[in-house]
């Protein structure tokens, strides 16, 4: 066994130590303020990059409007969360898996039946949902676009967000709006910004640095640079062949611009403070959100 593969072997050992104490999967919500600003695709291209880096990855789909994660691999799943909350399926045979072990749960209209759910029934979900604990490290909710209740409150009820933009003025506006909607309701939230299709490296430094001292102007909330993604003819043509442009053209600047952010999400550890939920924990808290509003009806 040479160096390289010695130290490999180390950090996964590392990584099953880790998922040993935690066994709670790092729930992060991808969400952005308007429609059209390559939100999905960079959920896509961020977890199979962080899936090749050891971190067992899993994206629902949960923009079920425009639910797309299963057209950009050019997929057609049997099966949704919708099927597990009926009783007609297992957590794990909704479970689609793309290229490079990539896994997801397709988009449906599922979550929004937590609403009428017996207390039995829910007990019965939550052991469900219990065990996608131990089959990802990292969960990556891709949210509709927007500031709606249904997306706020997918949301909050995570500790971490990543907001994309691009450098339109249409944008970068709606992405201000949907940062202060959350931070007006939930001052913590940790939120992480990707500046996508910029024209280069300057103009979206700058796009970054405008909402950046905005939102610490007139909101008092830090919001945290993540990356940027320049505009890149491979991403126009992989999304048209529905294949991953981190696969099919990894040496793309698109794709090193993803694994420089895939790295820098798990460099820091957990933005969570601590407050390890899973995918369990999440829903606890989507259903506080539900239970407050009807409360307050």
């Amino acid at each position: 066994m040479d160096q390289a593969e010695r130290l490999r072997q180390i950090v996964k050992d590392l990584k099953e130590k880790q998922r040993a104490y935690t066994q709670k999967a790092r729930i992060i919500t991808v969400t952005s303020g308007k429609g059209g600003v390559g939100k999905t695709n960079f959920t896509l291209n961020c977890a199979i990059a962080l899936n090749s880096m050891g971190y067992r990855t899993l994206i629902i789909d949960a923009d079920f409007g425009l639910s797309n994660i299963d057209v950009m691999l050019g997929m057609i799943p049997k099966y949704n969360l919708f099927h597990v909350i009926t009783h007609k399926k297992r957590i794990e045979e909704v479970i689609t898996e793309g290229p490079c072990g990539i896994k997801f749960i397709a988009g449906g209209s599922g979550i929004w039946e937590l609403i009428n759910l017996s207390t039995q029934d829910m007990e019965v979900l939550m052991k469900q949902l219990e065990r996608l604990d131990d089959l990802a490290d990292i969960i990556m909710i891709d949210t509709g676009a927007g500031v709606s209740e249904r997306v706020i409150q997918m949301i909050l009820a995570a500790n971490e967000a990543i907001v994309i933009t691009t450098p339109e003025p249409t944008s970068v506006t709606d992405a201000y709006a949907l940062v202060k909607s959350v931070v007006n309701i939930k001052k913590d939230m940790s939120l992480r910004l990707v500046v996508n299709r910029a024209e280069s490296a300057q103009e979206a430094r700058d796009v970054m640095d405008k909402l950046i001292r905005v939102a610490q102007r007139f909101l008092d909330v830090k919001l945290e640079p993540l990356g940027y993604i320049l505009y890149d003819d491979a991403v126009v043509r992989s999304t048209k062949r529905q294949k991953p442009f981190v696969l099919e053209y990894p040496r793309s600047h698109a794709s090193r611009q993803v694994y420089s952010m895939a790295q820098a999400i798990t460099a820091g550890g957990r933005q969570d403070d601590g407050r390890v939920q899973g995918l369990k924990g999440y829903v606890n808290q989507l259903l506080k959100l539900f239970d407050s509003k009807r409360k307050a009806l």
